[in-house]
């Protein structure tokens, strides 16, 4: 490697820098203020706009009430606790994904499109997943406590 490809890559390296510094630096409170009324304004259009969205908000508010009563019992630890309302957490990102993705893909055209309709299917397949993984992760958890609990004589085999 010449010394005017190192220079080269140098170059590119700080303009990558910079363009980084740019996008991730808030430059005034102004920007940090316009930035949380849009983000309250997305919150408020799913959740009073999105019948999907609240049902997966009522579940999420089922388990967390459940893996915080199991927690409080002992049942789970803190960080199973954590992962349990986590993963339910993020079943509810992935509805706000999809309602993006939904939106957006009508705002272009209400037509049937191939595409369109594998985004549509994309985005719904966000949320499918993600409960699955939720599931998952409540399965292995509970499974867990299932064998402590058998393990310590409070089942009898």
């Amino acid at each position: 490697m010449t010394s005017a490809d190192l220079k080269k890559t140098a170059d590119e390296l700080k303009r990558i820098a910079e363009e980084l510094r740019a996008v991730t630096t808030l430059k005034s409170p102004e920007e940090l203020r316009k930035a949380t009324e849009y983000s309250v304004r997305g919150v408020r259009a799913v959740l009073f706009g999105e019948k999907a969205f609240r049902t997966d908000l009522v579940a999420f508010l089922a388990c967390t009430a459940v893996a915080s009563a199991l927690r409080f019992y002992g049942f789970v630890s803190w960080c199973e606790c954590a992962v349990m309302i986590y993963t339910v957490f993020m079943a509810l990102v992935g509805e706000i994904i999809n309602t993006a993705i939904e939106k957006t893909v009508d705002r272009i055209s209400t037509d049937y499109n191939e595409l369109s309709g594998r985004a549509k299917d994309m985005g719904s397949a966000i949320v499918f997943v993600s409960f699955w993984g939720a599931g998952l992760a409540w399965f292995v958890i509970l499974l867990g406590v299932a064998a402590r609990w058998w393990s310590s004589g409070h089942l009898l085999p």
